[in-house]
């Protein structure tokens, strides 16, 4: 019963950005942890009643609807990959179908783009937590989000201009495929101090504005969609004199999962709406806090389409959680993603490269916004191919790529030492193509197929 007061409670707290801001500064600490644990048993519930072809995957695994009682039986139940998701949305839906009134898909940067069903009552939910994290950045009042519009189902620019308009700015949505002119324009005409957007199309707006971008007064620049470096922060806070900010969004979470504070360092998890675990790729087992693995998501106030134990394919970890950030937030952090766990390559004889260390090499190029490399076998050799979207390429592009691969040492290694890898065909192409009408670029293909027996993929 007292569960239930709880949730009752914080849906009165939540209705008003302004009045959950103020309850948050008091609110003490592990509250939000134990508000999500009674939501997350009342999701396992849910899922259990309405979700017939779910209750059954969970009864295979040896689950009985007297274990839904507890945090515990969490670890028990089956993960939910994407595949789960593409193949059958219908099968999570827990509402009737007459409830679900927004659909949602992700990008399809990996295959079959999956679908997301909302109820008017989750998606309302999605946007005032969005325009609660907004809220709290003092002086941001006016908002212009830039993403990819052209997709009626892809529709986090609308959910973050929705956002900003519940956190009181005036708000406006534009697309990334208008020039950087109109932009600068729009900008200047209404006064913007807020920009939500994607690394790879700020990191062109920069380069190719005709003005100095620190004229133009942003405050904030909130960045989803794609990893990026401390260094790319560093260069971008310098050049627009304002704070970048790192969301964790994804389409399956409706957009909006954990968001750095004015003190950028670490992302608060919104831990009402969403449990989050840490867990090895390769076995599924839980990790201990503070160790790097794949995060996994529960969500935990849906009511449309629930999803119980996400395998997001995202690197992160948990931080450590003791006490009150300054910001105020009484919620724990994790760190910023470091990539993906698909996009993890295996290069030579079985040497593992993150993907941010060709994100921080390869964009720390002068004039370089975005790229795509693409791994090939030729015999016994990994065969690197690399193009980069840049406005002028320099004349020795394809030297200067080269050495900007080899400086990350496992390529130098598997190159020089094991002459394992070789590099292939290096060019260039316009800024703004390589997406090539996706929301974001797909940076890694490996086209290798499988590895040679005895050598475990990652």
């Amino acid at each position: 019963m007292l569960g239930w007061l709880h949730i009752a409670t914080e849906r009165w707290t939540r209705a008003k950005p302004a009045r959950l801001s103020r309850v948050l500064d008091v609110m003490p600490v592990g509250y939000s942890r134990k508000l999500g644990s009674v939501k997350l048993v009342r999701t396992f519930q849910h899922v259990w009643r309405h979700a017939p072809v779910q209750r059954e995957r969970w009864r295979r695994a040896g689950i009985q609807r007297a274990d839904l009682r507890s945090p515990s039986v969490l670890e028990a139940i089956p993960f939910t990959t994407a595949g789960d998701l593409a193949a059958n949305p219908e099968q999570f839906w827990c509402v009737p179908p007459d409830r679900l009134i927004h659909v949602l898909s992700t990008s399809g940067t990996k295959g079959r783009p999956k679908k997301i069903y909302l109820t008017r009552e989750d998606l309302d939910r999605e946007i005032r937590m969005i325009g609660t994290s907004m809220y709290r950045f003092p002086g941001a009042t006016r908002a212009v989000s830039i993403f990819l519009i052209n997709n009626p189902t892809w529709s986090s620019g609308m959910i973050a201009r929705r956002g900003a308009q519940v956190a009181g700015m005036l708000s406006l949505l534009s697309g990334t495929h208008r020039p950087v002119s109109d932009h600068i324009a729009l900008i200047r005409e209404y006064d913007v101090d807020f920009i939500i957007t994607t690394p790879s199309y700020l990191h062109q707006i920069t380069l190719e504005a005709d003005v100095d971008v620190r004229s133009l007064g942003i405050k904030y620049i909130q960045l989803s969609g794609q990893p990026w470096s401390e260094s790319f922060r560093t260069e971008m806070q310098e050049r627009w004199s304002a704070k970048l900010i790192d969301v964790y969004a994804s389409t399956e979470f409706a957009c909006g999962v954990a968001s750095e504070c004015v003190e950028q360092d670490g992302l608060h998890i919104t831990e009402a709406d969403f449990w989050p675990e840490v867990v090895d790729p390769r076995t599924g087992t839980p990790l201990p806090e503070g160790e790097e693995g794949e995060l996994v998501l529960t969500t935990v106030s849906r009511d449309g389409m629930p999803l119980v134990r996400y395998r997001t394919g995202d690197l992160a970890h948990l931080l450590p959680f003791e006490k009150r950030c300054p910001c105020g937030m009484p919620v724990r952090k994790m760190s910023r993603v470091r990539g993906r766990v698909d996009d993890m390559l295996i290069l030579g004889g079985g040497n593992n490269v993150y993907p941010d260390e060709f994100d921080r090499a390869v964009l720390s190029v002068p004039g370089v916004t975005d790229y795509q490399l693409t791994v090939d076998r030729e015999g016994y050799r990994d065969v690197l191919h690399l193009t980069v979207e840049t406005g002028s390429p320099s004349t020795p592009l394809r030297e200067t790529l080269i050495e900007t691969l080899l400086s990350i040492p496992m390529v130098r290694t598997t190159h020089e030492t094991e002459r394992t890898v070789a590099f292939g065909r290096i060019a260039s192409t316009p800024r703004g193509t390589l997406a090539a009408g996706r929301p974001k670029t797909i940076r890694i293909v490996d086209r290798r197929g499988p590895r040679e027996p005895g050598v475990r993929e990652t």
